[in-house]
């Protein structure tokens, strides 16, 4: 018998007499088979069909709090419960909605589902699933700051980034390489060459148009206490600097150390310093939401020497409340390896003789120092959850630990009681009950209140879309899936996607003789790389009859997604959730179309 497609996006009761198709794509009904009964009690369930607006809703009430828990050598533990831990809220205790523990194993793979249809026809050859592939469940993204860091530094980290990635790279790994200037970016892939070749391609790539190396030398700190702060110490000092390297010391003509001169090229300092930071800081806000749709774990590593940003600091808590909200967290390293500034200037300024001035000769030593600093690297990291490594050469064990995955992760949503809609940052502290010292946890220090207030509903969307994008398997109303896929004439296939529900312990709610619960179910594509593909999101309202209650719960529900791919693997997500009692079911399969 030759197979051949149903009708596009079918839904199907199964094993009930009346078969009810209520759920197409087009909005179609199917036939019934032969021997049963034509009558579709249609009334007592209506049905939407959407594609999920992932990555829309992401101002959230309930926030997700990633922690990892380590023992005093290093290694992570597994065994704690929900009771063990305590979230504080500005200081105010939380509880904990949910709690799960997320493992991610560097080998493991998910297991192909059924490829046989409806009608029980032997498969045509070709349309059986190969065996299972390992698909990505971890995403590292390599993020060089190539305006701000100088060659021989990059040179240095880069060769370690390369090291690491020989030695560290997974099987289910995907490794991006992006750069502050934008060029020679790679994305997500387990291709080693390739991002053997682009890392090799790094150059220093400086935006601004060099005002900071004319005379007399204002470094970008500097330039801001001047032009934003009128603070005289910094003026003093541009212009003394403007006579001795300049204009060959006092006696002579100095028109570089005029003050308007002075207040003319800071402005410029600064405003390359804006330019360059900015540069930055937009990169890695693009980044996060490029990673919004990764499923599993998701982390950046900066590259940076530090920059300046006393004037941008929204700009960063932009990032941050970003970062924070897609579950990306950050890590730093300073590719200034061991640094110490020099007390009254480099080797070049050695043979300037200068008068003696003990409060200029330490200004400027503090002024070098904040005009690169690491403090926003150490913010990134920090609000993040990330780890900032620095002041350090050893950079094979700084990309150890700032691109090492954790094997294991907790999960503790919680919900803040009488959160204001202010937009306000709050911040989070994570404790264990019994924590003598022997363990350190690494999670988020903060996260954002929403602007508006929003519905329940609202919060039960966000809950099942973090699922839909986690690893997390749930089986707290039973739930099968099974693929089959038909090939078009385009070389194209159509996939289709069979999520068998069991309502057995579905709470329904009783009103008017009638037994009431909703259903939304999100059957997601991703490719082999990690990448969200396509996605249908089905809503199901049930208004049942006793009798027809009774059936459904011995024989469940059926619903069929079809989806037109390319020839590939594909990791097949679904996710289920009721609206009675917020249950959640969710798992994953996997299929490949050769």
């Amino acid at each position: 018998m030759s197979r051949r497609p149903h009708a596009t996006g079918c839904f199907a009761i199964a094993g009930f007499a009346t078969q009810l198709l209520l759920m197409a794509l087009g909005g179609t009904l199917c036939a019934a088979q032969p021997g049963e009964a034509q009558d579709t009690p249609a009334a007592e369930i209506t049905t939407q069909d959407s594609q999920p607006s992932f990555s829309l809703h992401v101002q959230r009430n309930e926030v997700l709090v990633r922690v990892v828990v380590r023992d005093a050598k290093g290694q992570v533990v597994t065994n704690l419960q929900k009771d063990d831990f305590h979230i504080f809220d500005n200081g105010k205790p939380q509880v904990i909605t949910h709690f799960s523990l997320e493992t991610v194993g560097a080998g493991a793979t998910v297991k192909p589902s059924s490829t046989s249809d409806a009608s029980n026809a032997p498969p045509q050859p070709g349309e059986e699933s190969t065996p299972t592939i390992a698909l990505p469940n971890r995403f590292m993204a390599l993020f060089f700051d190539d305006i701000h860091v100088g060659f021989g530094d990059l040179v240095r980290t880069r060769d370690a980034a390369d090291n690491y990635l020989g030695a560290h790279l997974k099987l289910r790994d995907r490794i991006a390489l992006f750069t502050s200037s934008g060029q020679n970016q790679i994305d997500f892939t387990d291709d080693r060459s390739k991002l053997h070749d682009g890392l090799l391609s790094l150059r220093p790539r400086p935006i601004s148009t060099g005002a900071g190396t004319e005379c007399p030398q204002i470094l970008p700190y500097q330039a801001y206490q001047i032009v934003e702060q009128r603070d005289a110490i910094a003026i003093q000092a541009a212009q003394q600097d403007a006579l001795y390297e300049c204009c060959g010391g006092p006696g002579h003509v100095c028109p570089q150390a005029d003050p308007d001169n002075v207040d003319f090229h800071s402005r410029q300092i600064l405003n390359d310093s804006e330019t360059d930071s900015r540069y930055v800081l937009q990169g890695l806000e693009r980044l996060c939401r490029r990673m919004a749709g990764l499923p599993g774990q998701r982390t950046i590593v900066v590259v940076s020497s530090g920059f300046v940003i006393p004037t941008q600091t929204y700009d960063l808590e932009q990032v941050v409340d970003q970062a924070l909200r897609l579950n990306v967290m950050i890590s730093t390293l300073d590719a200034r390896g061991l640094y110490a500034n020099i007390l009254g200037g480099d080797a070049s300024e050695r043979g300037v003789v200068r008068p003696e001035n003990p409060s200029l000769t330490g200004y400027k030593a503090q002024i070098q120092s904040a005009s690169m600093s690491g403090d926003v690297l150490a913010a990134l990291a920090n609000d993040t959850g990330g780890i900032h490594f620095q002041n350090s050469n050893d950079f094979a064990a700084g990309f150890q630990r700032t691109g090492a995955f954790p094997e294991a992760e907790y999960l503790l949503p919680f919900a803040p009681q009488d959160l204001k809609p202010d937009g306000r940052m709050h911040t989070l502290k994570i404790t264990l009950t019994n924590n003598p010292g022997q363990f350190t946890l690494q999670a988020r220090k903060s996260y954002f209140a929403p602007k508006k207030n929003e519905d329940p509903a609202t919060l039960a969307a966000d809950r099942l879309e973090q699922v839909v994008f986690s690893e997390e398997k749930s089986q707290t109303i039973p739930l099968q899936v099974r693929t089959q896929f038909f090939r078009a004439a385009t070389g194209d296939a159509n996939l289709s996607v069979l999520a068998h529900v069991g309502i057995g312990q579905v709470r329904f709610r009783k009103a008017n003789g009638r037994n009431l619960d909703k259903l939304t179910v999100i059957t997601v594509l991703f490719d082999v790389a990690g990448n969200y593909v396509d996605g249908r999101q089905r809503v199901l309202d049930l208004s049942l009859k006793d009798a027809t209650l009774a059936q459904l719960q011995a024989a469940g529900i059926t619903v069929k997604t079809v989806f037109s791919v390319k020839p590939g693997a594909y990791l097949v997500r679904e996710a289920m959730q009721e609206s009675e009692s917020d249950q959640l079911s969710a798992l994953s399969s996997q299929v490949e179309i050769p």
